[in-house]
């Protein structure tokens, strides 16, 4: 694309002025897609996805079905296949189910198929929360209405209902529930699902995946939020510079890319895409390595020295261009009521920064005195080695500089895929990992609407840990799952939980970022507060090329478009 001279100083002041929620008028048009689209299936549709991380969250829910389903609003799930429930002392929970839904190969979904699947499911669960240790039993109480019977109270119980997804009994007698520390999803393409697409090409779970998986709409969907596009293709394994120029330098290759902060104003000038932000309840997840990592890493001045190393602010100014919030552990602000817990600790972190000597040549001290007890030469770096994916460059380079100033080297090996990255983390608790690391980073890019996505990394000697033994973290993880978010309890408890956290550095605290999406000028998408996307939302205009046929494509459609930034208020609302 040739840059004109008024487009060249419309970059400059877009650097200085992206972060505006309303930009000046300064020549960008409005977007004129979302008044062109009427909520119907276009025939001969397609829309084309880049999801590098966590890709399976929004296939699970395209091709699958649940009770309850994920929402923008602040409780964070609306009803799916159920149309209302009743809570028993957060022990027992009815649910009534509708009575016109199919499955995808014609099969009729009620009380039976819930009750078949749970208990493939009580033999094989996910367990990336605690689901597993409290489900008990599932109960018909007619044809379609059920009770689900926990062992103990559980809050979380209609998070985990999100997860909880109902399959064919053709796919239960050939795959079961998978049993693992991520999403139930699907083995093979077919007809297996209740959602509003079928998938037709590729598989997709969390720690297995094809580079390319295909879904077209389902015909027999109940829903009332039917499919509006004919083909989704979702792409796992490009990386970011590829998936970059696919979409804002060619107008077919591919409609939808998470975006590095940087690219933004490219985005803003491209002929085919424009530029979408949203706040979010991701989390970039860093772990020390506590089990069998460098021994510097049992100790807490090297862990504590690495976070205080590590400038937030300037992380969120410049590695992230002002896209997100410092957060003061592994947790989003966004979450439900986290912010105004953390708020509530503000006179705690000031009088706990005057306490303490942050300086760099403090720091810098602290890991020279471990080097010197261990009869190290301190004049030599300690020397860690981080493992994560390469899409993390901009922040890895950032960090490696820090830690360089306390004495510390720190080596970056990178994978491009992100189950290589989860699969030394899964079994590095078991210790047996195959490369070795002392610090792993990988986007915890919400899945759960519940603080629970972010703290689960806190449980010790479980998939998602890696911290040894350690009877008060399970006892706080527990209580997070117990706990209901409208209890006058439950402000203070978060607060606690962040706080020992914070003081015993068990993670190393990183911003928590927005989310920015490069998206085709004729498709209409809206990023949410999770990195789920909703499929089903997705809609196109009559100018798409996937519907347009052989017409080009209009040069007064191909002009800067003025950011479509979406606040927390208008995503919760």
């Amino acid at each position: 694309m040739k840059i004109t001279t008024s487009a060249f100083f419309l970059s400059i002041f877009l650097c200085s002025s992206i972060q505006s929620a309303e930009l000046p008028d300064i020549g960008l048009a409005t977007d004129p897609a979302p008044s062109e689209i009427d909520g119907e299936l276009k025939v001969n549709s397609h829309v084309k996805l880049f999801l590098p991380n966590l890709p399976y969250l929004a296939v699970s829910h395209a091709v699958n079905a649940s009770l309850v389903r994920p929402a923008n609003n602040p409780r964070g799930w609306q009803y799916d296949l159920a149309i209302s429930h009743r809570n028993v002392d957060d022990k027992i929970w009815e649910f009534d189910l509708r009575q016109d839904v199919l499955f995808q190969d014609g099969s009729v979904f009620n009380a039976d198929s819930v009750i078949q699947n749970l208990s493939y499911f009580k033999d094989q669960p996910f367990t990336f929360s605690n689901i597993h240790n409290v489900f008990d039993r599932a109960e018909k109480l007619g044809e379609f209405t059920v009770r689900i019977y926990l062992t103990e109270a559980y809050g979380a119980f209609l998070h985990d209902a999100i997860w909880m997804q109902f399959y064919t009994t053709e796919y239960l007698q050939k795959f079961g529930w998978n049993g693992k520390p991520t999403c139930p999803n699907l083995a093979e393409p077919g007809l297996y699902g209740l959602g509003p697409y079928i998938l037709v090409e590729g598989y997709i779970e969390g720690d297995r995946r094809t580079a390319k998986v295909v879904l077209k709409a389902n015909p027999l969907y109940w829903g009332d939020n039917k499919p509006k596009v004919e083909t989704i293709t979702i792409f796992t394994e490009l990386d970011l510079a590829e998936a970059k120029g696919m979409t804002l330098y060619s107008e077919k290759e591919l409609d939808i890319t998470p975006l590095s902060f940087t690219d933004e104003v490219a985005a803003v000038l491209s002929p085919f895409a424009k530029l979408a932000i949203s706040p979010s309840m991701n989390s970039y997840a860093m772990h020390f390595n506590m089990i069998n990592g460098n021994e510097a890493l049992m100790d807490d001045r090297i862990r504590y020295a690495i976070n205080h190393a590590i400038d937030q602010e300037y992380l969120l100014n410049l590695s992230l261009l002002g896209e997100g919030v410092i957060s003061p552990t592994m947790v989003s602000p966004n979450f439900y009521k986290v912010g105004e817990a953390i708020d509530s600790l503000e006179d705690y972190f000031t009088e706990y920064a005057l306490e303490r000597d942050d300086s760099i040549e403090n720091l810098r001290l602290q890991v020279q005195a471990f080097q010197e007890e261990r009869g190290m030469d301190s004049s030599a770096p300690l020397k860690l080695t981080l493992l994560t994916q390469e899409s993390f460059g901009f922040l890895t380079r950032e960090i490696e500089y820090f830690l360089a100033q306390i004495n510390i080297e720190l080596t970056t090996n990178t994978s491009l895929a992100e189950e290589e990255v989860f699969g030394e983390l899964f079994s590095t608790w078991k210790e047996s990992n195959q490369q070795e690391w002392d610090l792993l980073l990988w986007g915890n890019y919400d899945w759960f609407t519940h603080p629970w996505s972010a703290f689960f990394v806190y449980r010790p000697l479980t998939d998602w840990s890696s911290i040894p033994a350690n009877e008060e973290l399970v006892a706080l993880t527990n209580n997070l799952l117990r706990i209901n978010t409208e209890s006058d309890d439950y402000v203070p408890f978060i607060a606690n939980f962040i706080r020992h956290v914070y003081e015993n550095n068990y993670m190393v605290f990183l911003p928590t970022p927005n989310n920015a999406y490069a998206v085709n000028k004729e498709v209409v998408f809206t990023p949410g507060l999770s990195a789920f996307i909703s499929l089903r939302d997705l809609q196109v205009t009559d100018l798409h090329w996937s519907v347009r046929g052989d017409n080009p494509y209009p040069p007064e459609r191909q002009i800067p478009l003025n950011i479509n930034r979406i606040s927390s208020a208008e995503l919760t609302q």
